[in-house]
């Protein structure tokens, strides 16, 4: 009886058969991806597998393995790249819909309304912290619209103090307003307009 000897694959031989079916594999690839780049990768990780696994393989069946292992690698990019789009397609979804809930809140709410409340609340939290003498000429000086001389006159000052105590209360509120102030401007502009 005739003993069978398997040829393993070598240097040479695998060189050989690199160069024998590299054009022929990267065209049965390209007939599956249509995509020339792609083909090229596909029959490049096929020859590094196979590289890394020549032990295992017989000369007499490297090209049949080449053929099954160009149309396996095709449909796992084809299987990847589906499921790539999948999951992209399914971010730009929920990315579309975080969108159009942002929308409907921004239709929905009146900026100028949304502000002038937030900028009315840290004004009268300032005025509440204010002394009371410096509190009561902001108040008479700005919302009642009294004069310097009629402020000094009703708390028995002169009209040098109501200026001081009013420059320092409107300081206190624009350092207070400082991170609002563009909106501020805007808000004048648009309700002047």
């Amino acid at each position: 009886m005739q003993e069978i000897v398997s040829e393993k694959l070598t240097q040479e031989s695998f060189e050989q058969s690199f160069h024998r079916y590299e054009k022929k594999l990267c065209r049965i690839a390209y007939s599956y991806l249509r995509d020339q780049d792609a083909a090229r990768d596909a029959v490049n990780e096929i020859f590094t597998a196979a590289w890394r696994h020549r032990e295992y393989i017989e000369i007499k069946t490297f090209e049949a393995y080449l053929y099954q292992s160009v149309k396996n690698e095709c449909l796992k990019y084809r299987r990847n790249k589906e499921l790539k789009k999948a999951v992209y397609d399914k971010i730009l979804m929920k990315e579309r819909c975080v969108m159009d809930y942002y929308t409907r809140t921004i239709e929905c709410c009146n900026p100028n309304e949304l502000f002038c409340e937030e900028i009315m609340e840290i004004c009268r939290k300032q005025i509440a912290r204010m002394p009371e003498l410096r509190r009561q000429i902001l108040t008479a000086n700005k919302f009642e619209g009294m004069s310097y001389k009629e402020i000094a006159d009703r708390n028995g000052i002169t009209t040098t103090r109501v200026d001081n105590e009013l420059r320092k209360a409107l300081n206190t509120l624009r350092l207070s307003l400082k991170d609002y102030l563009t909106i501020l401007v805007f808000l004048f502009l648009n309700i002047k307009h």
